[in-house]
């Protein structure tokens, strides 16, 4: 069965969906998380075993397929709805499995069609009874393997191995244990008592046995003594009875009988002696067959032609003999030429043909190795040059590095400023402290004068000179009289502040020229007159230090120019790596080349020489071939002749050799024969007329045989013997008639009635006196010994009983016998209950392992292939003799056993197990759709080819489909499908189904 069509109408993600699989080319689907990979899982497989149980809301699909037999279906799932169309469109409701997978249902589907990375841990699978037995046995074995299930279930109620166990065999057997302790424990009188019981049954049971065998004895005894009286009546009856039965037989015979009778039987023996005397003639003589005389008659004409063909036969033996001897000396010259040839210089081989050589593709290797060997020749011509490093350029140790420099250069820019600030500072100190210090200013006056001027308008206010405008500007002036005060005060203090502000300023700067003296490497100068001094000891330590680092840059010019040059030496190096790497791949391509085409080793610039001497070889055996046509052609003429002579001789029967002198000896053999078959077939016509005469006595004899029959038959008589018994009898009916009726009535009187009679007459009929009157004798004997016995028995239980009652007192034994005997019989029935169990589920045990050791080495063979192809026949799968063990082995024959495969290895090889386990079930019942889920996780770049290879091959005839979610192995499945020219390869993208292009 191969999937044609997905219809995803509602279904997860998918909505109004479809997809039309490939049916002869692996699918490989790709899709990331949440990208609806699972969804589409789950729907090819829904829809081939129906929806799960409350799976069914809101999911509507079909799918279409098309059977082996080439019939095409379509199944519906509907929610609860289900069905499936054929392609007239008659509907179906059975369930697929049921219909034509013989009960395959969704588990065991899942377990070997569909195959995930879980799947690949080993193979743990098979130990599912139902799915081993399935797929070993193809048919039933879920049966067999339910079947045990029972039984075990049925063992499992019954006993348990557990000493706790608390099963219905373990009950009983505690309670027997029980029931015995307690008997035990009872004293000398409770055994005697079973003692005494046990013997009383065993008298009971043997006085019955002895009672009914002295009834059965006494009543067989008298019946005999009956037939024994009855004897002598019976042999009368039994003659009496045969006269009558045979008279009765007689209803209708003529008058004339004994006459035609008398007759009849002069007829019937003048024949006879007639047909004794033809029959000496006939057997005086026995016809011969044509055949007899010449056995290959019916191959004359084809012994004629070949006859006149036998000049041509000898010419083509002839023939065939100088060609062999042409061959020889051919074959002489030819493995002698490779000594003529120099690149040769060895004889040559007549096993092995002179294959077609490319001599284009030699040709290019031959160039493209003179090309490499010419760049190498070159690149050794472009070796660079290193300079050596002198000792003299060693630098010394570096005391003061570019940074602490710039550091000490910082700090002394730093000391200069602040000297000299400080210096200005000091300077500016010394002008102020020169002027002269203000007491009175004009801001003072100002003061003054707005103060009496607002105290003026004040006293008019309240005076009532003036209005409000008076309180106004006398608020004002007020104001103002304020701000001149505090201008005043401004300029009058501004000399001490501004000298209590340089004092401050000056010894902040102080304090900074000591703290950088303190860090500065040298002698640091205190005033601005100790600066020129220090001027010219930093321009020395400057040129110093400059000097050093420009004798350190040279160095390390000089160092990197050889760094330099040293890289392109290795550059070159690396380069000449390359060149002869490739140099060494084209030589080996050119050898290989060689070695392929059978090619002796020469260098690439023998090619012209190489490809004239191996013209002169193919020329050569180009004529060997010829001859070998000639011989052939020559071969077959003398095939077809010996295949002609070959079914002559086959037909004759004869000792003769296949050659043209035995075809003409059989044909000299012919002709004689021939002269003898005419005088022979007079005779014969002599013959065929005393046999018309034989047959027409014959008929006469079986009219006189036809007329006998018919008085035999009136009578009812099987031979003459028995039809003059029966006349006679007939001619006597009533004289017997009446005889048999005394000699009955007399019977009948003996045994005394009619049913006695009839019971009496047919143990007489079946029975012989002499063994009755034995038996009778032996019975007589029997029963006297019986009665004596059963007196005895009946006194020894008399006794046993009156002393079983003395004892009868305590009835506690009696209780506890009852009471095992009981618990003895319950658990004898369930022991009998659970060894019919065992011995019943041992048979389907060996039942199932002959069905599965019939199907196993199938599948272990198909496994062992696809685990070849999937390696490039790396390793080789086998099973041990007990089928318990997996192991494989490699080209080298080592062997490895599950324990020491790799993860990767393992995948391949439980996949191949589980595809060959599908695949044979398809060849038996039906194929169905393999599905791998992300299968490739533990398997490298190298595995994954492999197994893709294999995996394109088998998908052009079983449909398989391909799940992954990784886009590493979608591009690896891309380049093997285009390098195959196979492959369906689809991206599923949120709830979207997208071809991708190959």
């Amino acid at each position: 069965m191969k999937i044609t069509d997905l219809q995803l109408q509602q279904y997860g993600i998918y909505h109004d969906a479809s997809w039309q699989p490939s049916q002869t080319s692996l699918n490989i689907v790709m899709g990331e998380n949440e990208s609806g990979k699972t969804t589409m899982l789950r729907f090819i497989r829904d829809m081939l075993f129906g929806y799960g149980r409350g799976k069914w809301q809101g999911r509507k699909g079909n799918m279409g397929f098309i059977r082996s037999d080439g019939q095409t279906y379509r199944v519906y799932r509907n929610e609860k709805e289900q069905w499936f169309e054929n392609a007239n469109h008659v509907k179906f409701t059975e369930d697929l499995p049921a219909a034509w997978w013989h009960g395959l249902n969704r588990s065991i589907y899942e377990k070997i069609f569909a195959v995930g990375l879980e799947d690949l841990q080993g193979a743990n699978f098979l130990a599912n009874d139902r799915v081993r037995s399935r797929f070993f046995m193809l048919q039933g074995g879920d049966k067999l393997a339910a079947a045990k299930a029972e039984l075990e279930e049925e063992k499992a109620k019954l006993f348990s191995g557990s000493p706790q166990g608390k099963r219905k065999i373990n009950q009983l057997a505690a309670d027997l244990e029980e029931a015995e302790k307690e008997l035990d424990s009872l004293s000398n009188q409770e055994k005697e008592f079973s003692d005494l019981q046990r013997r009383q049954e065993e008298m009971k049971k043997q006085a019955s046995a002895l009672k009914q065998q002295l009834d059965r004895d006494n009543e067989e005894n008298d019946r005999l003594e009956k037939r024994l009286g009855a004897w002598k009546y019976y042999q009368q009856a039994v003659s009496v009875k045969h006269q009558l039965d045979l008279s009765s037989q007689v209803t209708m015979f003529p008058s004339n009988g004994k006459e035609q009778w008398n007759q009849l039987m002069n007829r019937m023996k003048v024949i006879h002696d007639q047909k004794e005397s033809l029959q000496e003639k006939l057997d005086a003589y026995k016809p011969v067959k044509k055949e007899e005389i010449i056995p290959w008659m019916g191959v004359e004409n084809e012994l004629e032609k070949l006859y006149v063909d036998l000049g041509q036969w000898r010419q083509t033996l002839s023939d065939a003999e100088n060609m062999e001897k042409e061959k020889a000396d051919w074959r002489m010259d030819f493995v002698n030429l490779g000594y003529s040839l120099p690149l040769w210089d060895r004889p040559l081989s007549l096993d092995k043909p002179c294959a077609s050589v490319d001599w284009e593709e030699g040709r290019r290797l031959a160039g493209s190795l003179g090309v490499r060997n010419n760049e190498l020749h070159f690149w050794e011509q472009r070796e660079p040059e290193v300079e050596k490093l002198s000792d003299d350029l060693a630098l010394p140790k570096q005391e003061e590095s570019e940074s602490d420099w710039q550091k000490i250069e910082s700090m002394a820019a730093e000391l200069e400023q602040v000297l000299h600030e400080e210096a200005d500072i000091q300077s500016e100190i010394d002008d102020i402290s020169g002027r002269e210090d203000k007491k009175y200013t004009p801001w003072l006056w100002m003061s003054l004068v707005l103060l009496l001027a607002a105290a003026a308008g004040i006293a008019a206010f309240y005076t009532a000179r003036a209005g409000v405008a008076a309180m106004y500007g006398s608020s004002g002036a007020a104001v103002l009289a304020i701000l001149s005060y505090l201008l005043h005060s401004h300029v009058v203090h501004k000399k001490g502040n501004t000298l209590e502000k340089l004092a401050s300023r000056k010894d902040e700067l102080e304090a900074s020229r000591q703290k950088i003296s303190e860090k500065f490497p040298g002698q640091a100068p205190k005033t601005v007159d100790e600066l020129k001094a220090f001027h010219n000891l930093m321009q020395e330590k400057r040129s110093g230090f400059y000097k050093d680092q420009a004798k350190r840059q040279a160095i390390s010019w000089k160092k990197e120019t050889i760094r330099k040059q040293e890289q392109q030496h290795k550059n070159w190096e690396e380069e000449g790596s390359i060149l002869t790497e490739k140099r060494d791949k084209a030589e080996k391509a050119w050898n290989n080349w060689l070695s392929e085409n059978s090619l002796p080793r020469t260098g690439a610039e023998n090619l012209s020489a190489l490809q004239e001497q191996w013209q002169k070889i193919y020329s050569a055996e180009g004529k060997g071939k010829i001859m070998d046509l000639r011989l052939e052609q020559i071969d077959a003429k003398l095939d077809a002749f010996a295949e002609r002579a070959q079914s002559i001789i086959a037909a004759t029967k004869l000792p003769y050799a296949v050659n043209p002198d035995s075809i003409a000896d059989i044909y000299e053999e012919n002709h004689r024969r021939s002269l003898e078959w005419e005088a022979l077939q007079e005779k014969n016509n002599q013959h065929a007329a005393y046999e018309k005469e034989m047959a027409k006595l014959d008929e006469g004899w079986a009219s006189c045989q036809r007329e006998m029959d018919t008085l035999l038959n009136l009578v009812h008589a099987r031979n003459a013997e028995e039809f003059a018994e029966k006349v006679n009898a007939h001619e006597h009916h009533d004289q017997i008639a009446k005889e048999w009726e005394r000699v009955k009535q007399d019977l009948r009187m003996y045994a005394g009635g009619e049913e006695e009679f009839e019971t009496l007459w047919h143990a007489l009929e079946t029975g012989q006196y002499d063994q009755w009157m034995e038996k009778h004798n032996e019975l007589s004997r029997k029963v006297e010994e019986e009665t004596k016995e059963l007196g005895e028995l009946q006194r020894s239980q008399g006794a046993i009983d009156n002393e079983i009652f003395r004892l009868a007192g305590d009835d506690s034994m009696t209780a506890a016998l009852q009471k095992k005997e009981k618990i003895e019989a319950e658990l004898q029935s369930a022991l009998e209950e659970w060894l019919t169990l065992m011995y019943t589920e041992e048979l389907l045990t060996r039942a199932q392992s002959i069905y599965e050791s019939g199907r196993q080495p199938e599948i272990m063979k198909m496994a062992n292939e696809f685990l070849k192809d999937m390696t490039m026949g790396k390793y080789a799968l086998h099973i041990s003799d007990n089928g318990k063990d997996i192991y494989i082995e490699d080209s080298m024959h080592g062997v490895k056993t599950e324990k020491i495969w790799s993860s990767g290895t393992g995948d391949q090889v439980y996949l191949a197990i589980r595809l060959a386990m599908a695949l044979s079930f398809g060849e038996h019942i039906e194929p169905l759709p393999i599905v791998l889920d992300d299968i490739f996780v533990r398997f490298d770049e190298k595995r994954q080819r492999e197994t893709l290879r294999f995996l394109m091959d088998l998908g052009k005839k079983q449909q398989i489909f391909l799940f992954t979610c990784h886009e590493r192995t979608m591009h690896i499945a891309e380049e093997v499908g285009y390098e195959k020219g196979t492959g369906e390869f689809i991206h599923l993208s949120a709830g979207q189904i997208e071809q991708v292009g190959q």
